[in-house]
């Protein structure tokens, strides 16, 4: 199979016995990655900034380690071809090299097991792009769909030792059957009593919705979540748990040293597991295993790999510079900002979402701390990217009115107000993501108290019983500060920006920006006035800017009386009262707008 020379059994069996008795002791290296995501070149180009990640960084570490040693097992578990703006354009553009797959290739993995983004690709596509992979496909619950994947790889060290990996993938589209476990029981059946393996690993491209260890809860309830019942399925004749599709960092082993890991996205880092083994009575027996994350950020690329991917570059800047849609107004952006007032910046990415899952209301954050902006003029795919700022997927969401405020309230935590200014928690400085905006909902949030105030749907108050769909990016349902709430009714596993090529010119009149915000979303800081002799509510009301003419004063005295229950009359006001009363973050005096900072 793709120049390799596929063992037989018999095979397996006489290079084990000839290798028998010569070695007592070995240690073997697996190398985990996922969610490669198409990054190639140490460059991120959602934010046009230099940054060490992609299969440049891979191929330098598996160089280093070649070195040392040839005792290695390379194992991706999925999302590797697309979503970035990389490998984006190769897979739209599949009459030329792909890059990915030729430097995949280079490094020289084994084992490759599709994730969502390969299957969401069309058959011919899929079958096409993983044909020209060298690395051994694997995904037993697709093997009757095409003739190249199969259900294992067993590879055999030089000193006999026998490691097994059985692939599977997530039932997702039509594609992969559902009926998962009982064929991955039957494969490990034969593996143990045909191949005997020493070590056992499954690969699979799901994820997993609680800690393996700990049995804390890490992600919402997923389909795609395919971990925890394998591990509970299989956790005594499988040593190696790998997965895949979230992209966070996880590494641990239980007490009876079975191994779990998810190594993150991007190719930043990968995960290694090296696995020592003995041998006595002619069987080898593992004796210790280790697991990590291995940052790549401080390891110097290999030059001459660096130089062959930078020809493809032209290709993508090219692409990236083609014109989406025009701008008839230039739009400022700032991270803090955008948490404190809305923004049509992330008002439209947010919309597009919506429209295209067909929710009711959405949460979108700018995922790219730097973005700026937009100037007048074309907006190109390079800003469209930009705007988006990392790669996500989406899910829609049931939720309640009462978890719907719990998500709201849980960000505002993240909040505080100190000496006249707004302080932000240091993560939302690297990560404002993890602050919650909906759209849709018209709501206000009352930054010093932590509380929200009002919400309302389509004109009507959001009780905590009234059921919404919501579209909600994937990386927010796990990892830090994560919605774990809810229950999953969708998952859309294509990157956001297609979402957003598709979507945006529908919710843009003729592909042209100069709408507004619509001001959904207000931040209040709650105030307190010491009533002055002579002081009627009306001249309060006009003072405090509560009411700013004849028009909107009686609102305004109908909302200090109800603020202030104190005021029965509101002829009668006593100096010295203490009323409480509501302004705008932004509207303060003097200005304030650029006082905020983090902590």
């Amino acid at each position: 199979m793709k120049g390799r020379k596929t063992f037989t059994l018999i095979g397996l069996f006489v290079l084990a016995v000839l290798v028998l008795g010569q070695t007592t002791s070995t240690t073997v290296t697996i190398i985990h990655t996922a969610n490669i995501y198409g990054n190639v070149l140490p460059f991120n180009y959602f934010t046009n900034t230099y940054e060490p990640k992609g299969l440049v960084q891979i191929y330098s570490y598996v160089a280093q380690l070649r070195q040392k040693s040839s005792d290695l097992l390379l194992v991706d578990t999925g999302n590797l071809l697309y979503g970035s703006p990389f490998g984006d354009y190769f897979v739209e553009n599949d009459t030329i090299e792909n890059p990915v797959v030729t430097l995949f290739n280079q490094i020289g993995y084994d084992v490759f097991v599709p994730g969502t983004f390969e299957l969401t690709l069309e058959n011919q596509k899929f079958e096409k792009t993983l044909k020209s992979l060298k690395a051994y496909v694997l995904a037993s619950n697709l093997v009757n769909k095409f003739g190249f994947v199969k259900n294992y790889y067993v590879k055999v060290f030089r000193n006999g030792l026998k490691v097994a990996t059985v692939g599977v993938v997530p039932p997702y589209v039509n594609l992969a059957s559902a009926d998962y476990i009982n064929t991955i029981k039957s494969v490990i059946q034969r593996l143990k009593s045909e191949v005997q393996p020493d070590v056992i690993i499954l690969a699979t491209s799901g994820g997993i919705t609680y800690d393996p260890v700990s049995g804390k809860q890490i992600s919402i309830q997923s389909g795609l979540n395919i971990g925890d019942i394998l591990i509970k399925e299989f956790g005594k004749d499988v040593d190696i748990f790998l997965f895949g599709n979230q992209t966070i960092v996880y590494t641990n082993m239980n007490k009876q040293n079975k191994v779990f890991s998810i190594p993150g996205s991007e190719g930043a880092s990968v995960n290694q597991i090296d696995i020592s083994l003995s041998r006595t009575g002619g069987n080898w027996k593992i004796s210790k295993v280790a697991v990590q994350n291995v940052k790549l950020e401080k390891l110097k690329p290999v030059e001459n790999v660096v130089n062959w991917a930078q020809q493809f570059e032209t290709y993508v800047e090219k692409w990236l510079d083609t014109p989406i849609i025009r701008s008839n107004v230039t739009i400022g952006f700032n991270k803090y900002m955008a948490i404190l007032e809305d923004t049509l910046v992330t008002e439209i990415v947010n919309k597009s979402i919506i429209e295209y899952t067909k929710s009711h209301t959405g949460i979108w954050n700018v995922f790219n701390p730097s973005f700026g902006g937009f100037i007048e003029g074309d907006v190109t795919r390079r800003d469209l990217y930009a705007l988006v700022g990392r790669t996500t997927t989406v899910k829609t969401l049931q939720l309640t009115g009462k978890q719907v405020k719990e998500i709201i309230v849980k960000s505002l935590n993240m909040l505080s107000f100190k000496d006249g200014k707004v302080v932000f928690e240091k993560s939302l400085v690297s990560s404002p993501w993890i602050y919650d905006l909906f759209e849709n909902f018209e709501y206000e949030v009352v930054i010093n108290k932590k509380e929200l105030r009002r919400i309302q749907f389509m004109g009507k108050v959001v009780n905590d019983d009234d059921v919404f769909v919501v579209s909600v990016p994937s990386v927010r349902t796990y990892g830090q500060n994560g919605i774990i709430s809810g229950v999953v009714l969708r998952e859309f596993e294509i990157p956001v920006q297609e979402i957003l090529f598709s979507q945006v010119k529908k919710i843009l009149p003729e592909g042209l920006l100069d709408t507004k915000e619509d001001n959904n979303r207000v931040s209040l800081v709650q105030l307190t006035y010491t009533v002055q002799p002579g002081d009627t509510l009306a001249r309060i009301a006009y003072r405090l800017g509560i009411a700013t003419s004849d028009e909107d004063l009686p609102w305004a005295i109908v909302e200090l009386m109800t603020l202030n229950p104190i005021i029965k009359n509101p002829n009668l006001i006593r100096p010295g009262w203490e009323i409480v009363y509501y302004k705008k973050y932004l509207d303060l005096i003097p200005p304030l707008k650029e006082l905020f900072e983090a902590r």
